[in-house]
């Protein structure tokens, strides 16, 4: 009796099982959401921040920061950060939500982070800032501007604190780093103009 004779799949018919097994697969498999390292999340404050000195950490606390010590490191979702961008509105500085539009402001955000946001608000001219620096903010604005958001993050883990006027250096670095890194980002890597007034009357802030 003849035996019966066993059909081997071609190569082509092997390519073809494959690529339908991938096919099936993609439909299958759910992705995990991508998520953006953008400037907008907190990563690069958390990991600066975790390994300073206590000491340093309590001068953040006299800042009246200190509340920025509970930002989780955490990314933002990408379709989260698109569909913010799509529902601001940059002209009436509101976010159109499925329930209305709400208004940002500087008391909403300090509510939100534990700011104060009362006080007198900056010079808007660079040159009327500058006029009213004294000495040791007049070395300040040449230590800092024009410098890079990775030259203030040295200044904040390596500078002492051991005078007053190393812990007034801290302060100042470190209050340009969290707007560099967080509140206020630019697409430029170095400090902007905007963030330097910061640097006078640091013991007021």
């Amino acid at each position: 009796m003849a035996k019966k004779k066993i059909h081997e799949p071609s190569a082509n018919e092997k390519g073809k099982t494959k690529k339908k097994a991938s096919v099936e697969t993609k439909r299958t498999v759910k992705r995990p959401d991508k998520r953006s390292d953008s400037r907008c999340t907190p990563l690069k404050f958390r990991k600066i921040y975790d390994n300073l000195s206590f000491e340093k950490k309590q001068l953040i606390d006299e800042m009246g920061l200190g509340a920025f010590q509970h930002l989780s490191s955490f990314y933002i979702n990408h379709k989260m950060l698109i569909e913010l961008v799509r529902s601001y509105n940059i002209f009436t500085n509101t976010i159109s939500t499925s329930v209305g539009e709400f208004l940002i402001t500087s008391e909403k955000v300090g509510h939100a982070f534990g700011l104060n946001c009362k006080g007198d608000l900056f010079e808007k001219k660079q040159k009327d800032f500058e006029d009213k620096l004294n000495d040791e903010e007049k070395q300040a604005l040449v230590l800092f501007k024009g410098k890079s958001l990775t030259f203030v993050q040295n200044m904040v883990k390596g500078c002492p604190t051991k005078t007053e006027e190393q812990k007034r250096t801290f302060k100042r670095a470190f209050d340009l780093f969290i707007q560099k890194s967080f509140l206020l980002p630019t697409s430029s890597a170095y400090i902007s103009p905007i963030h330097l007034p910061v640097i006078r009357d640091i013991d007021n802030t």
